[in-house]
């Protein structure tokens, strides 16, 4: 081809043709980070509500802030989720909640899509997640619309994301945490500790230090 003979819009067109054949989904390498000194190891809330700054991108002030709407440490990361990927304030998803709406009726609202929800698996995975994946499976990618997932399903799929993305652990991993029961708080706290301690002492993720500060309760039951 005679390079004279290009032009700025066919060269355009042909670098969106490559781009296009080679994106594919990212592959999470982890985000974690030591967040420093000003982090109380021994404080789950603490610990928790830093991840959840840097992993969602937020001030975390307003994490803060934002945290203490939610009676369930689970919910402010659903909230956060949900926000993110319907490119709404926070604040106004809050105001969503506050009216009753399930954390899957919020979504659907704003436009989630409800891909988002799900992170790929090799096989169907077992409780407390199978159901949900079984929706998916039969609904979700033909009729969406006929999907209605449960506000601990959306607690349980939001907390497998964040522990897979933010830790760069497998999907499977990462809901093997979530099965032990123990909320997100406890989870990513537990896990930032076996890798940022300086006790060298390690721990089941999710097991909590926290002796004065116990956090929030709440098993994915779904509260508001």
């Amino acid at each position: 081809m005679n390079p004279r003979n290009l032009t700025l819009p066919g060269i355009l067109t042909g670098l969106a043709l490559v781009l296009a054949t080679t994106y594919t989904t990212p592959v999470y390498a982890g985000f974690d980070v030591s967040l420093g000194a000003t982090v109380q190891l021994g404080d789950d809330t603490e610990v928790y509500l830093a991840v959840s700054s840097q992993y969602y991108d937020q001030d975390e002030n307003n994490v803060r802030k934002w945290d203490r709407q939610y009676k369930d440490s689970d919910d402010l990361a659903v909230a956060l989720f949900i926000s993110r990927h319907a490119h709404e304030s926070p604040e106004h998803v809050y105001g969503m909640r506050a009216k009753g709406l399930s954390w899957w009726e919020i979504g659907v609202r704003l436009g989630v899509p409800t891909e988002a929800w799900f992170v790929p698996v090799k096989k169907d995975p077992g409780p407390p997640y199978g159901k949900a994946y079984g929706h998916w499976k039969k609904n979700g990618k033909k009729s969406p619309g006929k999907m209605n997932l449960s506000d601990a399903d959306a607690q349980n799929l939001v907390a497998v994301r964040m522990l897979h993305e933010y830790y760069g652990v497998s999907v499977e991993v990462a809901m093997d945490w979530r099965s032990s029961g123990r909320n997100l708080e406890n989870i990513t706290a537990g896990e930032y500790r076996n890798r940022h301690g300086k006790s060298g002492k390690k721990q089941v993720a999710g097991a909590s230090m926290s002796q004065g500060s116990p956090g929030k309760s709440g098993k994915s039951k779904g509260k508001k």
